[in-house]
This record gives structure tokens, C-alpha cells and sequence, in this order.
């Protein structure tokens, strides 16, 4: 029989879309196989200033596979007003436990993406508005 996978936690994110890169975290909530939670994360795209965005989100998990699709977003930083297109995920659990996929928002702008199991014991994230800012 296969070993259930539960993907409830807390999650750190990267993506990288070629012209830029996000860098934050995801909380999820699984029920069954139907996910929901959060996207945080701060985007920086070459040459403009650094944003951040939060996402909510739901999906669902088949076997290792997840997909994950973004209903609503939220700029919570920004000097400057933003069109933010909502984002789509497609990825799969690997043998080490990481998250690793495709992504792509409603423009067709595509990118790589991983997430990784945060243990929030040993966590260096600070708080909801820690994104690695220096």
C-alpha cells in the first residue's frame, strides 16, 4: 500500500521565472486529498522594486501530484500600484520530501518552483513578515 502523503504545514517557497525570483513560504491544510492555504512571499523582478504578495489558495494532491491554483492576492508592500496576475502550480512530492514543479499565471508567464517542509522549532523565519530582506 502506499504511503499517505499530508502536506499540512508550513512550507518555504522559491520560484524562478527567468526575469525575476520569489523567495517566502506557503501554509498549507490538507483534508482528505483537497489542499488549501496560504502563499507569502516577496517578488523581486530584475530592475524594478521588491514586492510582496499573498496568495490564497486551494488545490489537491493525486498520489505525489498537487496542484495548486490561486483565488485571490493581496499586495502587503509596494511603493508603487501593481497588477498582480493570479498563479497556477503544478508539481510533484519528490523521494526527499520537497515540492518541485511549474508554474504559470494568467499572462502565460511560466517559471520553476520548489517548496521545502519549514520545522518551525528550528525555523531562522521570524515572523509573517520576514522574507530575506537585508
Amino acid at each position: 500500500m502506499p504511503e499517505k502523503i499530508n502536506l499540512t504545514g508550513r512550507w518555504r517557497f522559491k520560484e524562478d521565472f527567468g526575469f525575476g525570483k520569489d523567495s517566502g513560504y506557503a501554509e498549507l491544510l490538507q483534508i482528505g486529498n483537497h489542499l488549501k492555504g496560504v502563499l507569502r512571499f516577496s517578488e523581486q523582478i530584475d530592475g524594478e522594486e521588491t514586492f510582496i504578495v499573498k496568495q490564497e489558495v486551494s488545490g489537491k494532491i493525486t498520489g505525489k501530484k498537487i496542484r495548486l491554483k490561486s483565488h485571490s492576492c493581496e499586495i502587503l508592500f509596494s511603493d508603487e500600484d501593481i497588477i498582480y496576475e493570479l498563479d497556477t502550480w503544478h508539481g510533484e512530492v519528490q523521494p526527499d520530501g520537497k515540492i518541485a514543479g511549474v508554474s504559470s499565471d494568467a499572462e502565460g508567464t511560466g517559471g520553476l518552483f520548489s517548496m521545502e517542509r519549514e520545522n518551525l522549532q528550528t525555523s531562522d523565519l521570524k515572523d509573517d513578515h520576514y522574507f530575506g530582506f537585508n
